[in-house]
């Protein structure tokens, strides 16, 4: 047990400190923004959301990638491998360009239909294109990041966003105030700095595949392999499905939090950057899990991986209470470099967002169950269980409680009175414990073991 855990650590802390740099990223964007206005703010991050509805097409390729790399070099079989790798950059690359397209010319009706509008709607669009421009670049860079950690390499993928951050930070401080010269364009600065720290990071680990100092080695054939791409896309769709559904309700969600007014959405904004940062443990397990989980059925192991599962879920309990302790006990103070003091709704955004804080601080550990069960159950090649069990609990105790207790029920001659957005953020807490529970219950059934990719 001890060398496990010990492997599930050497995998993890990089995978943690790596996103902990792309939160950064996320960070960074929204602290700099956060001196301009609660208006910038709320702006990028309803773009932000917006952007990330597209991501579930970039799953299909990426889980589908991890899943099948971490079976490959767990059977000692470097050369497919390292060709499920090229197909999938080439896959990204077909499914980049017109999620490009799409946000490009469509972003704006996207928003109106989250109740966006006037300065709030030109602003977060303006933002979103500038976002879709380095969509086929992100997407890459992130089916490479995939094969890498499943083929055990999560050190690459951690200096990569490093490099990125660094770059991110320094171009965010010059285009969003217009330092040294350039020129000062707020938000959208954002979007260009982030953009460009994705490019140089993914350039650079370009070269080092290409040069052959990583794990896998990329010998281009430059052809499409239409029977690995298949494979992918098999395990990857149900990822796909799943993730639209995720994006699909967060869209429903963050539509009933945004029609609770801008501060509240601010504050929502303001809360999930600094939860990002929380949950970062509890990623890092999911993508050790997912990499060992994968080698070990890869090795014709099951039961060494329901072990790793196991050892990963005491180890992120243990990382995720410690969280959890730091934002019910520091809220305000988490908060408060996020907010320019002299907004006139500085005081209500720091109240708001601090019981956010409190709020899902109950869940994080329960939070760090579903991110190692999940990733668990993919890495496995299992990506159905977790498109129903998303499919069925973000509807039932996330999106129709908060609809409900947010904006009021009314029997006949009783009403009860809405409780706000607070009651989004008590029904997303309840959401988390009960995703975790069909979790642990799919996990002990062990159909899991015997998936076939």
């Amino acid at each position: 047990m001890e060398d496990l855990r010990k492997r599930l650590w050497t995998l993890a802390w990089p995978a943690i400190t790596g996103n902990i740099s792309q939160t950064l990223l996320n960070l960074v964007d929204m602290l700099m923004v956060g001196h301009v206005s609660a208006l910038a703010v709320a702006s990028v991050g309803l773009g932000g959301q917006v952007s990330w509805f597209m991501m579930p097409i970039m799953m299909a390729v990426s889980i589908g990638t991890l899943a099948l790399v971490a079976r490959f070099v767990g059977a000692r079989n470097f050369e497919d491998a390292e060709l499920v790798l090229e197909q999938s950059l080439y896959l990204a690359v077909l499914l980049g360009i017109p999620v490009l397209l799409f946000g490009w010319f469509f972003g704006d009706d996207v928003l109106r239909i989250m109740g966006a509008k006037g300065e709030l709607l030109s602003l977060a669009y303006s933002y979103l294109k500038v976002v879709f421009l380095f969509y086929p670049v992100r997407f890459v860079a992130f089916s490479f990041n995939s094969a890498l950690r499943g083929a055990g390499d999560t050190k690459t993928p951690m200096k990569l966003g490093i490099l990125m951050n660094i770059i991110n930070a320094v171009l965010d401080y010059l285009l969003i105030y217009g330092k040294l010269g350039f020129p000062k364009l707020g938000p959208v600065g954002a979007a260009w700095a982030s953009g460009i720290g994705i490019s140089i990071s993914f350039l650079t680990g370009g070269y080092l595949l290409l040069s052959g100092r990583l794990v896998l080695t990329l010998h281009p054939r430059w052809r499409l392999e239409f029977e690995m791409a298949k494979r992918i896309l098999r395990i990857g769709i149900p990822a796909l499905v799943e993730r639209s559904l995720f994006s699909f309700y967060n869209f429903l969600y963050m539509s009933i939090v945004t029609r609770f007014g801008d501060v509240a959405l601010a504050a929502h904004q303001i809360g999930l950057r600094v939860e990002s940062i929380a949950y970062m443990p509890a990623f890092g397990f999911n993508v050790a899990s997912s990499a060992l989980v994968g080698q070990s059925l890869g090795e014709g192991n099951p039961e060494k991986a329901e072990r790793t599962v196991y050892e990963a879920l005491k180890m992120v309990t243990a990382f995720m209470a410690f969280m959890a302790f730091i934002l019910i006990a520091f809220p305000r103070y988490l908060v408060m470099p996020f907010l320019n003091p002299g907004d006139p709704n500085y005081s209500e955004v720091l109240g708001l967002a601090s019981v956010y804080l409190i709020i899902v601080g109950i869940s994080e550990i329960p939070l760090g169950w579903v991110f190692v069960l999940s990733g668990s159950l993919r890495g496995a090649g299992d990506t159905k269980s977790p498109m129903y069990v998303t499919a069925v609990s973000k509807l039932l105790f996330r999106i129709i409680p908060a609809y409900l207790l947010g904006f009021g029920i009314t029997f006949g001659s009783l009403h009860i009175h809405g409780m706000g957005v607070i009651a989004a953020w008590l029904a997303m807490s309840l959401e988390t414990f009960t995703s975790a529970a069909m979790f642990w219950w799919i996990f002990r059934r062990g159909s899991w073991k015997r998936v076939k990719v």
